[in-house]
Formats: structure tokens, sequence, C-alpha cells
């Protein structure tokens, strides 16, 4: 789920053969996410209410995880990347796990299972696609353990057959994400 950016410029070449017009879909996305700019040092200003941006919340066990691994900053490390909501999940999920409370514990929970979730769908075939797809994306975008920013990909069927994309910061997400739910 996560990604530095010289993953996401291989990525955007990735696929599942059978799925390549699917994937000429997700092309747009792809250069959206490789023209973020890099993470050069988390901000030094206080906590912010319970939301992790860029590992700035120093009231956050994750947080303080990373800080105490990079304790010169962030100069080496590139934006990370998170693909939400993964198909048959909770859609608050992952917000849950930015707050102050979360523990690490809690977090490596959740990403040691982020690559077999299933769908509920009732539309099979369109559920198998959306796991598959989301299952080859994060094949290219996982990057051992290390811990992302809130950036969101997330795919609705609008009308069937038909997926509408969107990306984004959870802040931008937030109403679509509502809607969705």
């Amino acid at each position: 789920m996560i990604a530095g950016r010289a993953s996401v410029a291989g990525a955007a070449k990735a696929g599942i053969p059978e799925q390549a017009g699917f994937q000429a879909e997700l092309a747009p996305f792809w250069e959206q996410l490789a023209m973020l700019p890099s993470i050069r040092e988390p901000a030094r200003e206080a906590a912010s209410d319970g939301i992790c941006y860029m590992f700035t919340n120093k009231d956050c066990t994750v947080c303080q995880v990373v800080h105490q691994e990079f304790p010169q900053g962030f100069r080496r490390l590139e934006m990370r990347y998170i693909i939400y909501p993964w198909p048959g999940e909770p859609y608050r999920e992952l917000n849950y796990l930015y707050r102050p409370e979360t523990t690490l514990a809690e977090y490596r929970a959740y990403m040691g299972r982020r690559l077999t979730a299933t769908s509920t769908s009732d539309s099979g075939a369109q559920a198998d696609l959306v796991t598959a797809v989301a299952a080859e994306m994060a094949g290219q975008l996982v990057e051992g353990g290390s811990f992302g920013t809130p950036f969101f990909f997330h795919a609705v069927e609008e009308t069937p057959g038909k997926l509408v994309f969107s990306a984004g910061d959870v802040l931008a997400m937030g109403p679509l994400l509502d809607r969705a739910a």
C-alpha cells in the first residue's frame, strides 16, 4: 500500500495481462502520483489533532517510531502513498488507525493482511476485477514495512461495468468516501 516515487514510475507500466484495458484507465493516476513532491523533513510544529500528515503528529505511536528510526528527518525519504479502501474492508478502518491512541501493533496487524481483502459486492466479475487490480497495485506499491502518508486512490462503479476513479488527499477524499459508505 505504500510506495516510493521510484516504485510508482515502474508501476505505471505494470499490470495483469488480461486486464490491460483496466490498467490503461489507471494511467492518469500513476502520472498524478509521480508528480507529487518528496518529503524533505517533518514539520516541527505541535501535534495535529490526531491525524498524521507526513508523520508530524508527535502524539502518535507510529509517528514516534518513524521519528526514532529517522532522527535526522526525511531528507532521504520519498513520499509514500496509501491505496484505500481495500475491497471488502470497513471503509473507515484506515482512518481509525491514524489516531494518537493507535498502537504500532494495531498498525502492523492492519498492514499484515493488506493483500488478503475480499470483495463483498454482488457483482462477481466486477468484484474480482477490482480485487485483482488492487492486489496487483499493492504488489507494485508495497515497500517492505514502511509507513505512509494518507493519499487515497478510490474506485466506484457508477454504472454496471464502468468504474469511476478518484485520487486525492484525506481531506479531498472525505466527502466521496462518506457518500460511498
